[in-house]
Order: structure tokens, then sequence, then C-alpha cells
């Protein structure tokens, strides 16, 4: 074996040593809290539109929910093709199986909701060196945007609901 091909063996061992580490698998990931008064659909809605990261309140009222709900639900948030970020796969009442899959890795979460909370349950991975408790690194890091984005939908869909927070400074008058 030669000098270079020695080397670039060792590199190529490094490199795939540093970019996949693991971490351990949480036994669980954290609820999300829905805000007060929203209903399962509105629930539903953020959910979706955290997973495609869109604005849940574009084509939605929460005041005046579409006719033809489940319709709505599909041409919104279903039939976009899956892309390398987060997608539904299935959709059930009380249920949205969501996933992510980018560069051979594949990434499905089971998000079971009610008008109060969400629970996140992993429910199967492709590629992200799942073992022995371990995990692929970004994974929690996956899930945690998944979850910033429904949380920012769900906050989005209160304001509509209730209007904006009551402001905390006082009035100048």
């Amino acid at each position: 074996m030669t000098q270079v091909a020695r080397v670039l063996a060792v590199f190529l061992v490094v490199a795939g040593l540093v970019s996949c580490r693991t971490v351990p698998l949480p036994a669980s990931f954290p609820t999300l809290t829905v805000p007060e008064g929203l209903t399962a659909r509105d629930v539903e809605v953020a959910i979706l539109a955290g997973i495609r990261n869109k604005s849940a309140a574009v084509g939605y009222d929460p005041l005046r929910p579409p006719a033809d709900f489940e319709r709505f639900v599909w041409a919104s948030y279903m039939v976009d093709p899956p892309g390398n970020s987060w997608h539904p796969e299935s959709l059930q009442p009380g249920v949205v199986i969501a996933a992510v899959e980018t560069r051979g890795h594949y990434l499905q979460v089971s998000l079971k909701y009610d008008p109060s909370a969400i629970h996140t349950q992993l429910l199967q991975t492709r590629d992200l060196l799942q073992e022995e408790g371990q995990i692929h690194r970004k994974v929690p890091a996956w899930i945690q945007n998944l979850h910033e984005h429904i949380q920012r939908e769900l906050l989005r869909l209160a304001a509509l609901r209730h209007g904006p927070p009551p402001s905390s400074a006082a009035s100048p008058h």
C-alpha cells in the first residue's frame, strides 16, 4: 500500500468516526403543552404545519374552520413531496406519523395529541446507529427542531383564536 493510500485510508476512518458519533437514546422526549382553548383540530393543524414548517394561519381560521376539514388538511399538508425535511406519513384521529429522510438516514416518530398535550415517540430509524441505547447525535436536535416548529404554530393559532397576548407595558395615557 502506498503512503498516499495509507493516509487516505486513515483519513476516511477518522472522518467516519467523527461524523457519526452517537449519544444516549432519550428514554422519552419532552411533552409539548398545548395553549388553553385550542381544539383537537387546531392542534392537528399546528402539528402538520410544524412538520412542514409552514404557517398554520395560511388558509386556516380556527374561528371558522373549513367546511371540509379533511380535504383542507390533505390539500394543505399531505400532498407535498417529502424532500429532505420533516413530512407527515400518515394521519389518524389523535395521531400523526412524521418522518425525516436525509442523506440515507431515516427517522420516524409518532405525535399523539389531544387538546392539552402532544407526546412524541420514536417509532423507527434507518442508518442512525440505533443500538445498545445509542443513536446518531443529531436525532435529538432534529426532534427538538420539529418541536419548536410545532410550538410556534400552536402559539400562532392560539393568538388567532384568542387575540394577541395583552401587552405587559402600561399604556402611556
